[in-house]
């Protein structure tokens, strides 16, 4: 019988322990402010004393009374409330002074939302001389980074998911900053990015290209910083360090060879990267963008860079860009099944196409007398790249230069059938 109640005793006794541990990981798991209050007191005329009370309806929080100079205390564990309150109770020995009797408050109550202290930590009130109120309201969250395994790095064009925990606060506890300065100066993460919601929530996931657009490229191999807070100085977190690894061959220049003609293809592009491809690593894509309306031009799959020089790729015979646009370079690398970092070259070209080679006949004069050679034309030049040369039935002929676009030639015998012209500009291209 003994033995019984003892095995009785112990299962309560078990059950009771396990109760309170129990309890205790509930309590570790609520949601808590820190909160700081900062108050002020001074003697003045008759006023010995003051009372305040931090609640929330019926629950205190905090309390102090006396006459102090500037005061404060931090209560870091507030439980989750909807709402917080001050009551303040000024008291007096004798009635206050003359200059200040219209203007005392003995008692007066102040409540504010948890939601408006997230957003601006402000609740003050005053009475007799004496004021108190909330200068710091800050949930109690931590952030991380969810890849965990490479928490500390993230590729070009991939998606960063970042957490804020616990869950249960309003969701104003979780706006997401991010600072590009080392945390001099933080930036609100946009509210939406492609239509998904990506601020005032517990879990948000973009690319730094979808924060950063075209700049992202200057912050490749920098550290960019992510807390959750508001404003400037109002942090709810520690800053969390993000490195922006390009993760693929960075373009490092761009060599571009420039048609000589007019309507013809260009050459070649030779695209140079920081490194070659590494083992088992191919570009999945690379191609030429417009720059100006963001078309896309001969687009290539698993690239081959050259053999010679394994950090070179080119292009060749490219046709069909537009005229005065700008074009950059756009890639992706891929290592075994592994996608890396979708890539914009910083470097980028131009594309002009060389102005026709055109002329006219302006004169002509036949020779003077029969079987003389001191005929004549005139040519002007209307375009093209000087120096010219001048052919007349395929011979080169040095006229005389009468400016930089006219030109006479002669010496020419008389030919009934007429002459066949020729100009040809420095890159020898002629009028089609």
């Amino acid at each position: 019988m003994t033995m019984i109640v003892s095995k009785q005793y112990k299962i309560k006794l078990f059950f009771i322990i396990s109760l309170s541990v129990f309890s205790l990981q509930m309590f570790g798991q609520q949601n808590t402010y820190s909160v700081k209050v900062n108050f002020s007191g001074r003697f003045y005329c008759e006023y010995n004393s003051f009372y305040w009370n931090l609640s929330s309806g019926a629950n205190s929080i905090g309390s102090n009374s006396g006459i102090n100079d500037i005061n404060e205390k931090t209560y870091p564990n507030v439980p989750n409330f909807n709402s917080f309150s001050f009551y303040l109770n000024a008291n007096t020995s004798v009635e206050p002074c003359l200059s200040a009797q219209e203007e005392c408050i003995r008692n007066t109550t102040i409540t504010n939302s948890a939601v408006d202290l997230i957003k601006y930590p402000y609740l003050q009130l005053g009475g007799c001389d004496f004021m108190v109120g909330i200068s710091e309201f800050k949930p109690n969250v931590s952030i991380q980074n969810l890849d965990t395994t490479s928490p500390s790095e993230v590729c070009s064009g991939f998606q960063l998911s970042l957490a804020a925990f616990p869950a249960g606060f309003p969701a104003e506890a979780y706006h997401w900053q991010y600072s590009l300065d080392n945390t001099a100066n933080w930036i609100d993460v946009p509210n939406y990015i492609g239509g998904n919601k990506t601020n005032d929530i517990t879990t948000t996931t973009f690319s730094i290209q979808d924060i950063l657009g075209a700049n992202h490229i200057n912050y490749i191999n920098k550290q960019i910083y992510f807390r959750l807070g508001y404003d400037q100085t109002r942090d709810f977190t520690a800053p969390l360090a993000i490195t922006y690894s390009s993760c693929s061959p960075t373009v490092i220049n761009i060599d571009y060879t420039a048609p000589r003609c007019n309507g013809e293809s260009i050459p070649k592009i030779v695209v140079s990267f920081d490194r070659p491809l590494e083992t088992n690593e191919i570009l999945t894509y690379i191609y030429i963008k417009n720059k100006n309306n963001n078309s896309i031009s001969n687009q290539y799959t698993d690239v081959v860079f050259d053999s010679a020089n394994p950090k070179n790729y080119t292009f060749q015979n490219i046709s069909s860009l537009e005229n005065t646009n700008t074009y950059e370079i756009v890639y992706q690398a891929k290592k075994g099944t592994i996608l890396r970092g979708s890539m914009i070259s910083t470097q980028n070209f131009t594309y002009n196409d060389p102005a026709k080679m055109q002329f006219k006949i302006t004169n002509q004069t036949q020779p003077s007398c029969y079987g003389g050679n001191d005929g004549t034309i005139d040519i002007e030049v209307l375009s093209g790249i000087a120096p010219y040369q001048f052919y007349i039935d395929d011979v080169l002929k040095v006229p005389i230069k009468i400016d930089n676009q006219h030109y006479v030639i002669n010496g020419l015998l008389a030919k009934s059938e007429g002459y066949k012209v020729k100009v040809t500009d420095k890159n020898d291209c002629i009028e089609k």
